[in-house]
Formats: structure tokens, C-alpha cells, sequence
């Protein structure tokens, strides 16, 4: 049984334009709420090194330092981590949470829980100026160490903020995350992991990443949202321009992100359309049973650069999407041991799925992953034989 065919189809040309008539909405104010567990991701770097012209508190061990950047200070702010015993994880943070450049003036912030290899903070409250007055920010820091690896720090926004707003005469509840965990609510990257999300209430898309629409059951808004997340400005689009975009016909799920913001489509005989503009691949997913009722899915992420495309108003763009895929296997050399003129027989093996942009291609069935391919190795002369099986990690 085959799966996973290769079956394109492409569509005809057309274009077409959304035309809606609404007022400009004015600002409309959300509250702030803490969330201890954090939203988004970010990773910092940590250094032994004591940053140049911070006074520091009085320490136990050898501490770690890492420097957290953010458009609301343009110096960012330093951190510093210690520990109360002389082994072990870190457990204590000196944040400098008012920007005056000192550690040595801030409250220890403790753990809120940890286990073996990770140590979980209690959520770090930054303020930062604005013009309107002092403005709070919380951070979520997650402390990992793996027996002998190397430390990591990783960072989570623990604030966001949240409220009804009228969408087109409805009512929905929103909330706004600081995605990239930079202290600001209103990024527009190039790429999805550069910009900050909106989720609405209703929406079949858990969190939209922001760009210059807003798509809620099948209406476009433009969105501003306020630096600090204060606020957000939502207006029905006029006149929004679409292009035809093709892919194969076995595609379930497209998931793009560009300038004007995050779609997903469910393509009708390999045919969609997006507004007009620039975009990079995030995902895609093939859905199918065989011929005893089981479920599969072939999904696909983490796209290179090559990944880009232009919708235009003219003429449809074609994707080369989904099957067939490929697999790539990196086989690492045995590696001599020191002093010894044998190399070590210890051979290590890699199987990775690639598809046409240099995606990641992951195969479920259900919610389980099917057993790993097998690998034989053979002798030339048939005197060595060994089977093995490829494990998920």
C-alpha cells in the first residue's frame, strides 16, 4: 500500500477583491494579568563573566550572568544568578528590574518549584518607563542543567494582556502575547519567531502572529496594537486584493506567515487564495487513511529560506509542496581512539526526512508515532550481517 502519492493539479488563473465598509475603531483597552507559567520563548546566553560597571550583591558560588535586550530600554537590563548551597542548581535571580544598571540594590527572586534539572523561578517583575508613567512587565526564567552539559536559561513572558473588544459589532474576548519575550505586545517581524501573537476568542487559529491583518472567520481587519499592549485599534480592511496560490491536491493544511500576517488554509481541489504580498512556509499537513481505517499524517516544518513566495494579483503562484519526500542519512566515521591505531567500531547513523525546502517531515499514525524504519548493514562478501532500528530522539 502507498500512502503518500504525488498527484498536482493546477487551477486557473483569477483574482479577486474583499470590499468592507466600517469605521475606524478607536483604541480599545485591555487589562493586564500575570501568568506564572509564560508564554513565548526566548533563550538567553549565559557568561562567568561579570558585566563591566554593575555592582553586584554579596554571592555563594560562582555565579552566572546573561544580558536580556528589549526596545523599551535601550540598555537592557543584566541579570545574575547564584545558588544558596554549594552544589546543585541555581536557584536564586538578581534581576535588575528598574534599569538603574545595579544588582546589588534588588531583592533575591527564589524558585517557585524544581526537579533534577531544571530550576523554575518565581516570576521577575520589570518596570520600565513610559510616557504615560512607570509600566510592568513580568518575566518567567527557567534554569537547566543537564548532569555534566553545559547551563541554559531560558525566558518566558509572564504577563499578557487581555479584554472584550468590538470586532465588526461583535463582541470577543482577545488576548496579546509577547511572543518573542522582548517587553513589547506589537512586533511585525520577517519571520513568524520575530513577532508577537493576537488570539480571539472563537477563532479556529489558536494564536495569530501579527502582521498588517487580522483574519477572523474569513474577514480581514487592520491592527495596531500599542507598544506596551496596552491597547488595541481594529478596522475592517477595504478592498483587500487576493492571488490564486497552488499546491498539490494531497495537501490538507497550509500554514503561511508574511507582511500581512498568519493564514492558514484548507485547500479545495489544491487551490487557495491569500491577500497579495510576501510570505515564508510554515507548515503544511497531509491527512489520509489506508485501507484499514488507520489514521495518518505526514506534516512538515522548520523551512529554510527557500521558502519564500510572492502572491500576486495577475497570476496564481505555484507551490512544490508535500510528496514525495525525502531521506537523508548521515553516517558518522568511526573515530580512532587516542594511542590506539584501531579506530573505535562504535558507527553512529542519522535518518532524517526532508522535503522540498529543507523542512522537517514528521509521519504520525493517530496520536502515536509508527515503528522507526530499519537499517541492515552487510559485508561485501556476506560474512557480516546486522539489523538495527532507527529510535525517534
Amino acid at each position: 500500500m502507498k500512502l503518500f502519492t504525488r498527484m498536482v493539479r493546477w487551477g486557473a488563473l483569477a483574482t479577486m477583491a474583499v470590499a468592507t465598509t466600517v469605521s475606524a475603531q478607536k483604541e480599545q483597552w485591555l487589562d493586564y494579568h500575570v501568568d506564572r507559567e509564560g508564554r513565548g520563548f526566548r533563550y538567553l546566553n549565559l557568561t562567568t563573566n561579570p558585566p563591566p560597571n554593575v555592582k553586584l550583591p554579596k554571592l555563594n558560588a560562582r555565579p552566572y550572568f546573561a544580558h536580556w535586550t528589549t526596545p523599551m530600554d535601550k540598555e537592557g537590563r543584566w541579570l545574575c544568578l547564584d545558588r544558596s548551597k554549594r552544589s546543585g542548581l541555581y536557584d536564586t535571580v538578581y534581576f535588575d528590574t528598574t534599569g538603574n544598571g545595579r544588582l546589588d540594590d534588588k531583592a533575591p527572586v527564589g524558585v517557585a518549584r524544581s526537579d533534577q534539572y531544571n530550576a523554575y523561578f518565581e516570576p521577575v517583575r520589570v518596570v520600565f518607563k513610559g510616557e504615560d508613567g512607570p509600566i510592568t512587565y513580568h518575566l518567567v526564567l527557567r534554569f537547566a542543567q543537564y548532569e555534566s552539559s553545559s547551563a541554559n536559561l531560558y525566558m518566558s513572558s509572564g504577563g499578557y494582556y487581555a479584554g472584550k473588544v468590538d470586532m465588526n459589532g461583535k463582541k470577543r474576548h482577545i488576548e496579546l502575547t509577547d511572543q518573542n519575550v522582548n517587553g513589547t505586545f506589537n512586533d511585525r517581524g520577517p519571520d513568524m519567531s520575530d513577532s508577537d501573537c493576537v488570539k480571539v476568542q472563537g477563532d479556529k487559529v489558536e494564536d495569530r502572529h501579527l502582521g498588517k491583518l487580522l483574519e477572523v472567520d474569513g474577514e480581514f481587519y487592520q491592527v495596531e496594537v500599542a507598544r506596551d499592549g496596552a491597547f488595541i485599534k481594529l478596522q475592517a480592511a477595504e478592498n483587500v486584493v487576493l492571488g490564486k496560490v497552488h499546491v498539490p491536491e494531497t495537501i490538507s493544511q497550509f500554514v503561511a506567515y508574511g507582511e500581512n500576517g498568519h493564514f492558514v488554509r484548507k485547500p479545495a481541489k489544491g487551490e487557495f487564495t491569500l491577500p497579495v504580498g510576501k510570505y515564508h512556509i510554515e507548515e503544511w499537513n497531509i491527512n489520509r487513511k489506508d485501507d484499514k481505517g488507520a489514521r495518518w499524517e505526514l506534516s512538515a516544518y522548520g523551512f529554510n529560506d527557500s521558502a519564500r513566495f510572492t502572491v500576486a494579483a495577475v497570476r496564481p503562484v505555484s507551490l512544490d509542496i508535500g510528496e514525495p519526500m525525502r531521506a537523508a542519512l548521515q553516517f558518522d566515521e568511526p573515530a580512532a581512539r587516542p594511542g590506539s591505531r584501531q579506530a573505535n567500531q562504535e558507527m553512529s547513523f542519522d535518518l532524517r526526512f526532508e522535503g522540498h525546502y529543507g523542512e522537517t517531515l514528521q509521519i504520525m499514525k493517530g496520536n502515536e508515532r509508527p515503528p522507526g524504519p530499519k537499517l541492515t548493514l552487510t559485508s561485501l562478501d556476506g560474512s557480516y550481517r546486522h539489523i538495527s532500528t532507527f529510535q525517534f530522539g
